[in-house]
């Protein structure tokens, strides 16, 4: 897990849902998730996967934007002493209201990018975050979605170090990689005129699934719409769902599974796929 948990890298991902009672029933009988409670934190639950956590779920404030996974991010110190979100701001991102403290858990507090794109910042207080990663059931890869990806490259790079290294594009989309210390975590990809109108910036998740066709047919019955249906790429076989609230997520079994250092996609194959 080197590549997950440590700082600037990925260490959370959360749903918020407009009805988290019915969400939490879905994505218990699509990945077989339980419910685990986080002390000092009303109305918010840590999904479980074989008991370890692998993300969350809480309500969605009035008046806030559809339900929506979203990552987090673990915000590390870059020995300048600008605070992370004091870098989010100087690379024309936003600060979105005041941190949320849990004594014993971490502090968070969400961020806009410089497109607008919501992520997470965590500093943990006794919970490092994921606890299983690239395995069925848990999160296997990051995606963002951009209409500036020079300015993303350039926001992620800053804020958080990331390498950024360009994939040969497939079917005409160019894809970006992103990665800590050599380790692949996530990617990128511009939205064009393939997207549905109407995309706005966002990060999607990856759950590694045993058998994509099958979690993407049960996803189907259990009333989540098929974004994009199972896809075979090099690292395995994906499919992009939106559940029954219209959060967007993806299910992808890996070719070869390992534990977190692998990646789910090469190149831009992908990104000409997703919601393509």
């Amino acid at each position: 897990m080197k590549t997950w948990n440590v700082p600037s890298a990925p260490c959370w991902a959360d749903l918020s849902a407009a009805d988290p009672r019915a969400a939490a029933g879905f994505y218990q009988r699509l990945f077989g998730w339980e419910l685990g409670e986080v002390p000092g934190l009303d109305g918010y639950r840590a999904f479980l996967s074989e008991g370890e956590p692998v993300g969350g779920l809480g309500p969605r404030r009035p008046g806030r934007r559809p339900s929506v996974w979203r990552p987090y991010f673990v915000a590390g110190a870059d020995g300048t002493g600008e605070s992370p979100a004091e870098r989010v701001a100087l690379a024309r991102g936003k600060v979105l209201g005041e941190p949320v403290e849990v004594p014993g858990v971490c502090r968070a507090r969400l961020c806009a990018d410089s497109s607008g794109a919501v992520f997470g910042l965590w500093e943990p207080d006794g919970h490092q975050g994921f606890g299983r990663v690239n395995a069925p059931g848990s999160p296997a890869w990051l995606d963002l979605a951009t209409t500036d990806p020079d300015g993303s490259r350039g926001f992620y790079t800053e804020v958080f170090g990331w390498q950024a290294r360009r994939a040969a594009p497939g079917a005409g989309f160019p894809y970006t990689e992103w990665s800590l210390g050599g380790q692949p975590f996530g990617g990128m990809t511009p939205i064009t005129e393939a997207f549905p109108a109407g995309t706005v910036p966002r990060w999607l998740v990856y759950v590694a699934v045993r058998d994509c066709d099958a979690a993407a047919a049960r996803g189907a019955r259990l009333g989540a719409n098929v974004l994009l249906p199972p896809t075979t790429i090099e690292p395995g076989r994906f499919s992009v769902l939106a559940d029954p609230q219209g959060a967007m997520f993806a299910v992808i079994a890996l070719a070869r599974e390992d534990s977190g250092e692998g990646r789910p996609a090469t190149d831009g194959e992908r990104a000409a796929a997703i919601m393509g």
